[in-house]
């Protein structure tokens, strides 16, 4: 197989990166100026996702999109297909490491079919597992919600010179640092609000 090789990385926080990934796919014969990436990106949708939509755009007849494992393509069943469905349709391969499949081809099919299937259910567990533990937190007391944005006593200020007139809601929102619907519940919702 020798078409031209466009790379897609991607990595799910910030936090992480894809010097991995982009190192496997240079090697895999991907040239750096078609290497797209995504940063901070769930595979479980492919909304907003810049760089996947950018490698989808940079292949063409006989070319091969390629990823280091299928997770960082999908997690998603359904999206998975349509786009596996789509860069057939234009004639491209789906390379999963050295490996390169052809989605017209009954076995290759299968083969990718199966892989987002699992990558689907391996994402559906860890969202279950973080539901579990967070209900765990919060019966144990350590998951509270989500904590104010201004301390109580700067709450009790704001709704105190409100009512006297003194500001008004804009002054108090550029003052504070914060939007102006955070002042509006301070002063218009309970008195814990915030």
């Amino acid at each position: 197989m020798n078409g031209t090789r466009v790379g897609y990385a991607r990595c799910s926080t910030d936090e992480q990166d894809v010097i991995i990934q982009t190192e496997q796919l240079l090697t895999l014969g991907v040239p750096e100026d078609r290497i797209y990436i995504d940063h901070g990106f769930s595979g479980t949708t492919r909304r907003n996702r810049a760089g996947l939509d950018q490698a989808l755009a940079a292949v063409w007849d006989g070319s091969v999109f390629t990823v280091t494992k299928f997770d960082r393509f999908a997690r998603n069943m359904a999206e998975a297909n349509e786009i596996l469905t789509g860069l057939s349709g234009r004639g491209v391969l789906f390379g999963l490491g050295a490996s390169v499949y052809d989605w017209n081809d009954p076995f290759g099919r299968l083969f990718l079919q199966t892989l987002a299937m699992v990558a689907e259910f391996e994402a559906n567990l860890g969202h279950l597992r973080t539901r579990e533990g967070m209900a765990l937190a919060k019966k144990n007391g350590k998951l509270k919600g989500k904590q104010p944005k201004l301390p109580e006593p700067a709450r009790r200020s704001i709704r105190r010179r409100y009512a006297a007139g003194e500001v008004s809601l804009a002054d108090l929102a550029t003052e504070y640092s914060v939007g102006r619907s955070t002042i509006h519940r301070i002063i218009h919702g309970p008195e814990t609000s915030g």
